[in-house]
C-alpha cells in the first residue's frame, strides 16, 4: 500500500531575500541585562527581571509582525509548483502596511479642549515645543502595528515635563491588574552599531532610572541621577489597540487570521506569475527534427523561438519536422482566488476591497457605496480614539501636575481630547449641516463645536477666533474715537430732561 507524501510548507526566510541592513533598527536589537544591578533596590531589580523576560519573549513576535508591514514578509509556500527562481524574486503585498495607515490616517489628534479654556493650562505652546502632534501620530501608528506603544513623562535638562514615545519592539512593561494601569516599565533608549542595547531607562514606580552599559557591565551613571516620579505612580502609559481585560496592552491590527491570508495571497500571485512566464512564451513541441535542432542550447532555442524567419532541416529519414503548440493556461483562476484573498483581507480588517488593488466589479462605485463600505472602518477609529484619548489625556495631566503642582485637580479632569471627524463628510455634506443646526439651536453658529460641524479643523477654527477678536477690538477702537471726536455734538443732540426736574448740563439723563 503506497503513500502519498505531501511536503512541509516551506518557508523562505526574510534575510535570505533582503539584506540585514535594510530591515529596521529596532526588531534587531539584542538585550543582555543582568539579573541585578548595584543601586537598585531589590524590588527594582526584581522588575527589571521582569521586564527582560517580557521584552524577550515578545520580540520575535514584534519582528515578525514588523517584517508584515513592511512588506518583508517570507514567503511560505507548500514546495509542490512554484521553482525557486520565482520564489526568491517574488513581490510580497503591501495589504498589512494598507490595514494599518487606513486606519492610522482617521485617528487625527487635534488638540486638547476644555469647558470655558481657549488654551488650557497653556498646552498649545507645550506641544509645540515637544513635537508632540508629531511623534503622537507615529505612537498611533506604531500601537496599529505592534498592538500598544507607550507615553512616558520625564523632565528635560532644563527641568521642564518633556514627553517621550516608545515602540513596543524597543520597550516592556508590567501591567497593575487591580490598579489598572503600567506598575514598571523599560524602554532601551541606545544602542551600538551591532544593534546590542547598551542603554535602558527604567520607569519604576517611585522613580525613574537611567541605566548604561560600558565594557560588558550595566550600571547607574554618576551624572544622570534618578528622578523622583509624581505621587508614586509609574509614569509610563499605553497607547493600546483594542485593549481587553485578559490583554491589557492591546492587539495588532495585523492579526494572525490576517498575516495567514496574505501568505496565500503571495502564494497566488507567484502562481500567476509562473503561469505568465508560459502564458508570455507557449510551449512548442517539436516532433522529427535533426540532432541539431536537439542539441541547441538555451540561447539559441530562444533565438529560434524569437526569430522572424526560421527553417528547420529534415530529420536523417527524410521526414519533414512537424511543430505543435501547447496552449497555456489562462490567467483567470489566478485572479479569481486574488480577489477572494482581498475579499477575506478586506473582512478581517474592515477596509474596502477595492483599497487593496483588487477591482471586483467594472462599475463605478457611488459615493454613498463608498461611504458604507468605510463604516466599519469609521466605527474602529472612533473606538480607538477612545482608547488612545484616555491614555493621553493620563499623559497630558501627569506633565501639568510636574510643570504646575497647584493646578487644579477639577480643571484638569475636565480636558478632553480633540480628534479629526474620523468620517470626514464632503464640505457641501459638512455645510448643509451647519447650517440646519445653526438655525435651530442658539448660538451654535460662532461655537467652536459648530464650526468643526462645518467643517473647520482645529487650526483653522484657532486662527479665525483671532481674526474675529482682532476685528471686534478694531471696531470698538473706532466707535471709542468716533465718540470722543463728536461727544460735544452728543452733548447737544441729547433728550431734554422731563418738566419739572433738573439736569446738570452735559451729564446726560441718569
Amino acid at each position: 500500500m503506497s503513500e502519498s507524501i505531501i511536503p512541509a510548507v516551506r518557508e523562505t526566510p526574510v534575510e535570505e531575500r533582503w539584506p540585514k541592513q535594510s530591515r529596521g533598527g529596532a526588531s534587531m536589537l539584542r538585550l543582555n541585562a543582568p539579573g541585578a544591578i548595584d543601586g537598585l533596590t531589590d524590588a527594582e531589580n526584581e522588575l527589571l527581571a521582569e521586564l527582560r523576560d517580557v521584552w524577550v519573549s515578545h520580540s520575535e513576535r514584534n519582528a515578525e509582525l514588523t517584517s508584515y508591514y513592511e512588506a518583508k514578509e517570507p514567503l511560505k509556500d507548500f514546495g509542490l509548483t512554484m521553482p525557486k527562481s520565482i520564489t526568491d524574486h517574488y513581490t510580497p503585498l503591501g495589504w498589512a502596511r494598507k490595514a494599518v495607515d487606513m486606519l492610522t490616517e482617521l485617528c487625527v489628534f487635534e488638540g486638547f479642549v476644555a469647558p470655558g479654556m481657549e488654551d488650557p493650562f497653556e498646552l498649545q505652546g507645550f506641544m509645540a515645543s515637544i513635537g508632540f502632534t508629531s511623534v503622537l501620530q507615529q505612537a498611533i501608528q506604531t500601537a496599529f502595528i505592534h498592538g500598544c506603544s507607550f507615553l512616558t513623562v520625564g523632565r528635560a535638562g532644563d527641568g521642564q515635563p518633556t514627553i517621550r514615545t516608545h515602540t513596543a519592539e524597543a520597550s516592556a512593561a508590567l501591567w497593575d491588574y487591580q490598579n489598572r494601569h503600567i506598575k514598571a516599565c523599560m524602554s532601551i533608549c541606545d544602542q551600538d552599531k551591532n544593534g546590542n542595547a547598551t542603554g535602558l531607562m527604567l520607569y519604576m514606580p517611585e522613580r525613574n532610572i537611567l541605566l548604561e552599559k560600558h565594557d560588558g557591565r550595566w550600571s547607574m551613571p554618576p551624572d544622570a541621577m534618578p528622578e523622583e516620579t509624581v505621587d508614586g505612580r509609574c509614569m509610563a502609559f499605553r497607547l493600546a489597540y483594542k485593549p481587553t481585560q485578559v490583554k491589557p496592552f492591546g492587539r495588532s491590527r495585523i492579526s494572525r487570521d490576517a498575516m495567514r491570508i496574505i501568505d496565500g495571497a503571495n502564494r497566488t500571485i507567484c502562481r500567476a506569475e509562473g503561469n505568465a512566464e508560459f502564458y508570455s512564451f507557449p510551449k512548442i513541441l517539436l516532433l522529427g527534427t535533426s540532432a541539431d535542432i536537439a542539441n541547441m542550447s538555451d540561447d539559441q532555442a530562444l533565438s529560434l523561438y524569437m526569430g522572424r524567419w526560421n527553417a528547420i532541416s529534415k530529420d536523417i529519414d527524410g521526414d519533414s519536422p512537424s511543430v505543435v503548440q501547447l496552449s497555456a493556461s489562462t490567467m483567470d483562476p489566478h485572479l479569481t482566488m486574488l480577489k477572494s484573498w482581498a475579499s477575506m483581507f478586506a473582512a478581517a480588517t474592515n477596509i474596502p476591497a477595492s483599497s487593496l488593488g483588487v477591482v471586483a466589479d467594472s462599475n463605478p462605485t457611488s459615493a454613498e457605496a463608498t461611504e458604507a463600505q468605510r463604516e466599519d472602518l469609521i466605527i474602529e477609529a472612533r473606538h480607538a480614539d477612545r482608547d488612545f484619548g484616555e491614555s493621553i489625556l493620563e499623559t497630558i495631566r501627569m506633565a501639568v501636575r510636574m510643570k504646575d503642582p497647584s493646578a487644579s485637580e477639577s480643571d484638569l479632569m475636565k480636558l478632553q481630547v480633540d480628534w479629526m471627524n474620523p468620517s470626514m463628510p464632503a464640505t457641501s455634506m459638512s455645510a448643509d449641516a451647519y447650517s440646519k443646526l445653526a438655525g435651530s439651536i442658539t448660538g451654535f453658529g460662532d461655537s467652536e463645536v459648530g464650526l468643526a460641524r462645518a467643517g473647520l479643523s482645529r487650526s483653522e477654527i484657532i486662527r479665525l477666533k483671532a481674526d474675529q477678536r482682532k476685528a471686534n477690538a478694531s471696531q470698538i477702537l473706532s466707535q471709542l474715537r468716533n465718540e470722543k471726536a463728536n461727544g460735544g455734538a452728543n452733548v447737544l443732540r441729547q433728550p431734554q430732561p422731563a418738566t419739572g426736574t433738573t439736569q446738570a448740563a452735559g451729564t446726560g439723563p441718569q
